[in-house]
């Protein structure tokens, strides 16, 4: 009923609720921020092992989309915009594209945010725009030459049916649409604003019952007191006087009239407790259907334990790590898939978008289990490493920096383990010429002066500065 009142339907339900819940929306907004905090990255499939044997391909279309994205106007906006779709199950982001005119090449001008209630889909899944109006605004495209047959429209979340007098099917590429948890046999995703309406609705109710019930009870009611023979005109000036005393510090009445204060008489536990224990349950019910857990929104009047708290904070990890999955699907399939398409064609792989929402510690776990399984022989690729802890791939002109594991080439090196070109290697420098010669082998009695000499001017320092200036 509530979306048939409002010109928007059952989306402008949901807006409504979140614009008069200050803790839904708290709620919501405390999930959103979560992830659009994070940094986010691409990364390449495992299936795409056709790039490995042409890195610069790889990497020149990994630039492109990089350069795409952060050119756009206000990009963390736009990802602000599609994670409104939490609450509502929906949310539509148009692309506004450009070509340069120089290179020819496609990128994305801005994302302009849609409202959610202008839309809808077909059996099909084909997007529709919803309108009254006779026209489209300017930066719409019509889809001319779209589908002959148009599929009927599949009613909204909580609606029986669309009111609108025109529906336009979409064109492909044009619109970014993100529908998080599908429901099943349905385009549209599972708004948090159904799952909690009930609960803002008796919220608001009682907040209401208390408002009166403050209004009542708050401050004593004032009590006068006549004698029989007061005329009525004495009577009416003194019904006057109590209604002001709500405003004025005191009043004035005859001396035959008695003014009392009626204390407003509770039993214990009764009174406001109940009013507040109706909205504090509400506003944990909330918590739970939006962020899976209570401690960090409504839980401050309590005390909790830390092992309590470190429950509820990896709940909330949990979600945040399945918003940035979902989210990063999203704009891979969408617009770093396009932006791909239109300018290397269809048949180039396209990397994935990422969010970084791995916390330090869980990166040193990891780290530690890696560590494990290469000391057990367990073959582990280095892209893979570049990969799991976010760090730029060298270049073949860079310089490398390796762990030396204490002076561990300096020691071979004194005793006539390695050749100069081994470490050489090791360390990522060109060979020489003079360096396949193992150095000559110092006794015990030169240990202690060599290691002086070493410690004042290792030659592995030397080597890694490019200076081939070592003796023969």
């Amino acid at each position: 009923e509530a979306a048939y009142r409002m010109p928007e339907g059952i989306y402008g339900v949901f807006a409504e609720l979140e614009r008069r819940d200050a803790h839904l929306f708290a709620i919501l907004q405390t999930r959103k921020n979560a992830l659009v905090g994070w940094g986010w990255q691409l990364v390449w499939r495992e299936g795409a092992s056709q790039w490995r044997g042409d890195p610069a391909s790889a990497a020149a279309v990994e630039r492109m989309v990089r350069m795409g994205l952060e050119a756009t106007e206000d990009f963390a906006g736009a990802l602000y915009h599609l994670l409104d779709a939490l609450a509502k199950g929906l949310a539509v982001l148009e692309i506004v594209w450009r070509r340069d005119p120089a290179t020819g090449g496609v990128s994305i001008r801005r994302l302009v945010p849609c409202q959610p209630w202008e839309f809808a889909f077909d059996v099909n899944g084909n997007l529709y725009r919803l309108s009254d109006e006779g026209g489209w605004r300017a930066h719409w495209c019509t889809a001319e030459g779209g589908n002959a047959q148009k599929a009927p429209l599949m009613p909204r979340p909580g609606e029986f049916g669309l009111s609108h007098r025109r529906a336009e099917c979409l064109p492909e590429r044009k619109f970014v649409v993100f529908v998080p948890q599908p429901a099943a046999g349905s385009f549209y995703g599972t708004p948090l604003a159904a799952r909690v309406y009930w609960y803002s609705w008796f919220k608001r109710r009682a907040l209401e019952d208390w408002s009166n019930f403050n209004a009542t009870y708050a401050t004593p009611t004032p009590v006068g007191r006549y004698a029989a023979t007061t005329s009525s005109e004495d009577v009416d000036r003194l019904v006057d006087a109590l209604s002001r005393l709500r405003e004025h510090a005191g009043i004035v009445v005859p001396e035959t009239v008695t003014v009392e204060l009626l204390e407003a008489r509770r039993a214990a536990g009764a009174g406001a407790s109940p009013f507040r224990e109706l909205a504090d349950w509400c506003n944990d019910e909330m918590s739970k259907v939006v962020l899976g857990q209570t401690l960090t929104t409504t839980e401050g009047r309590r005390s909790g334990s830390l092992a309590l708290g470190r429950v509820h904070e990896a709940v909330r990890r949990d979600y945040l790590a399945a918003d940035a999955r979902a989210l990063g699907q999203a704009l891979t399939r969408q617009l770093v898939r396009w932006l791909v398409d239109f300018n290397y064609g269809l048949e180039t792989p396209a990397p994935m978008l990422t969010f970084e929402v791995d916390q330090p510690e869980d990166m040193k776990t990891q780290l530690e289990v890696d560590r494990g399984l290469v000391q057990l022989g367990v073959p582990l690729g280095v892209d893979y490493f570049y990969r799991r802890y976010r760090r730029p791939t060298p270049t073949e002109s860079e310089r490398r920096l390796k762990y030396d594991d204490a002076n561990f080439y300096q020691y071979h090196l004194q005793y006539g383990v390695l050749t100069i070109n081994e470490v050489r290697a090791a360390l990522g420098l060109p060979r020489v010429p003079w360096g396949d010669c193992p150095p000559a082998k110092l006794g015990a009695a030169q240990s202690a002066e060599a290691d002086a000499t070493t410690l004042n001017e290792p030659q592995v320092d030397r080597l890694e500065g490019h200076r081939d200036v070592l003796p023969r």
